[in-house]
């Protein structure tokens, strides 16, 4: 023993080296008998003899255990032994430099000590939650697992139900102990203020978009004798703080989502109204006047944009429109054009498809909240298996062999949050209210999605989706393939997974480049000045030479695959150049077609 140095400890004392320890942690850790922990312990004992180390402290033992681990081929036990941080420097230039990946982002002391958690967290989950098959693939660019720094605690995204909190007050649990309870609110200023408050709370515990559906019909009993200034006011305000988000943590915030329309929902026609002070007030189909009055509030107020005439990127503005609604509230839409033309900012949702008559709507009930939303995101990188395949019939078997690996991956964080739930890891969203539960997994979706079909079937065939009709029939039978593998993994699994459009901004950039590095020869990224990228999801590349009525006649057929939807991007311009304006472009191509939705640039 007087060959051994003295071991600082973490909690500011020495004490003598006690090789017992290295033992005991190796059995608990690793899970390797006895014989070959005792094994692993004497070669660590004999490394640090005759190296003649004079200083020794816990992380420094551990890397020593860690590289006999290896040294013995003991590979995943030494994942299960090693610790997670990162290398001094690399903290270091955050403190001085700011990250590199996102130099343009503003730092402040919490988003540094966020981007520091983040990184233990993600190294956490490659060493102990997914497989080395999983971790590889990720890493190397066959798929990407969205937001993978919060794998590990939060769900994806939320969108609420408002009556949860205008009928409870906020937050709408009672026991929830860090802040005060309100009751319920008492007007329509303190009702948008409690559900601001809801979406603050609720940052803790989600890692993407959050929103509100019909928010519309649910304050419409709030508005009454408001005259147009006052209720214009306290829009502006809800939609401004709602825009403060990023500010007030140490994360970068997905946009959330305000989903209007001029008029009551169909399903909520005989709901029961929650009004001031949670009281009850007949049925919404009683507050059309008010529906429309907030409706035109929201508008005026998006158009307007902020102090500097800047337009609102979040909260995102989602509205709704039918043939019968723009029949009914043609003047209404108007002021949506004129938000179109002015700040870009509507995404139109066609609510015959995805809107009143969808199937979360016909579950809405007088008793029960209609919370619903994605659980997690894997998104696959199809020009990669393109590259791989050997004809269109591999590359079909090399798409079902990922979505089979990406199930995988989704069904361990359906049960990582259904046990965080019951740890009470997530207060909130474990919360129940009148025997409900608030977040309920059943009603979360699975998403498989994807990046550069169009690249991916160029690669196979030398066409562009657009380009050719064996491409574009190519393209739809590879939809096809994925939207029924998916359906068929809900049926076995019992879950809802779905076949989605990528979310994640990140996604195409980090695949073409990656592509670029393991394949040289045969990657066909786009690109944008100096970035590379790939196509999003079942799109035409961008500036593809289609006139705006044919690209809505094709992308239809495509997004009829994508469970949640998706969103077409319709230039103004093309627009103009076709002859077209945007009423007759809604009234005559959009509303007839099968697109979700749209959005103009």
């Amino acid at each position: 023993m007087d060959l051994l140095p003295k071991v600082f400890r973490t909690e500011g004392d020495l004490t003598d080296f006690d090789p017992s320890r290295i033992f005991d942690s190796i059995v608990k850790e690793t899970r390797l008998s006895e014989d070959k922990a005792k094994m692993i312990t004497e070669l660590v004992v004999r490394r640090i003899i005759s190296s003649g180390i004079k200083f020794l402290s816990g992380p420094h033992i551990r890397e020593i255990v860690c590289s006999i681990l290896s040294e013995q081929h003991f590979e995943d036990e030494r994942k299960l032994y090693t610790r997670i941080g990162m290398p001094l420097m690399d903290y270091e230039e955050i403190l001085e430099k700011g990250l590199e990946e996102h130099p343009k982002m503003m730092m402040n002391p919490e988003k540094i000590h966020n981007w520091s958690s983040n990184r233990i967290s993600e190294e956490y989950t490659h060493l102990r939650i997914l497989t080395n098959e999983e971790s590889k693939a990720h890493l190397y660019g066959d798929i990407h697992i969205h937001k993978l720094r919060y794998f590990d605690l939060r769900p994806l995204s939320q969108i609420w139900d408002p009556r949860m909190i205008l009928e409870n007050g906020s937050p709408p649990l009672k026991n929830y102990i860090p802040c005060c309870n309100l009751n319920p609110a008492k007007n329509l200023r303190e009702a948008c203020d409690h559900l601001i408050k809801w979406l603050v709370l609720t940052q803790n515990e989600i890692c993407g978009n959050q929103g509100y559906n019909h928010i519309i019909t649910y304050l419409a009993p709030y508005v009454k004798e408001l005259n147009d200034p006052d209720l214009n006011l306290i829009i502006k305000n809800f939609i401004y703080e709602m825009n403060y988000f990023s500010a007030i943590t140490g994360r970068k915030i997905a946009p959330t989502t305000i989903l209007t329309h001029p008029t009551v929902d169909k399903s909520l026609l005989k709901v029961p109204a929650i009004g001031p002070y949670g009281k009850i007030e007949g049925c919404y189909e009683q507050f059309y006047d008010e529906c429309l009055k907030l409706f035109n509030s929201f508008t005026y107020n998006f158009k307007e944009g902020d102090h500097n005439k800047n337009p609102f990127y979040t909260p995102k503005h989602e509205v709704y429109i039918s043939e019968s609604l723009l029949k009914d509230y043609s003047s209404a839409y108007q002021k949506i054009w004129d938000e179109t033309f002015t700040m870009r900012t509507p995404i139109l949702s066609n609510s015959d498809i995805h809107g009143f008559d969808h199937e979360w709507d016909k579950a809405i009930s007088p008793t029960t909240y209609n919370n619903q939303g994605m659980l997690q995101e894997v998104c696959m990188n199809l020009p990669r298996f393109a590259y791989l395949s050997k004809d269109e019939e591999n590359f079909i078997e090399i798409i079902k062999a990922k979505i089979n690996l990406s199930s995988k991956i989704l069904l361990k964080k359906y049960d990582i949050i259904r046990r965080r739930l019951k740890s009470n890891h997530l207060p909130l969203f474990g919360g129940i209210i009148k025997n409900q539960d608030i977040y309920n997994l059943k009603n979360q979706c699975l998403s498989i999605s994807f990046i550069g079909l169009n690249e991916a079937v160029k690669s196979l065939i030398d066409y562009e989706l657009h380009e050719h009709l064996d491409a574009f029939n190519l393209g739809k039978k590879t939809l096809l393939e994925m939207n029924k593998a998916c359906k068929e993994l809900s049926k076995k699994h019992n879950k809802n997974f779905v076949l989605s459009e990528n979310i994640s901004k990140k996604s195409p950039f980090r695949f073409a480049n990656l592509d670029l590095k393991h394949f040289p020869e045969k990657a066909i990224p786009q690109i944008k000045g100096e970035m590379h990228y790939y196509t999003n999801s079942a799109h035409f590349r961008e500036k593809a030479e289609v006139n705006v009525i044919k690209q809505v006649e094709s992308q239809e057929i495509y997004h009829d695959y994508l469970d949640n939807g998706a969103i077409e991007y319709i230039s103004l311009t093309e627009l103009k150049t076709s002859n077209l304006n945007l009423d007759d472009f809604v009234k005559r191509i959009f509303l007839p077609s099968k697109l979700v939705r749209v959005k103009f640039f």
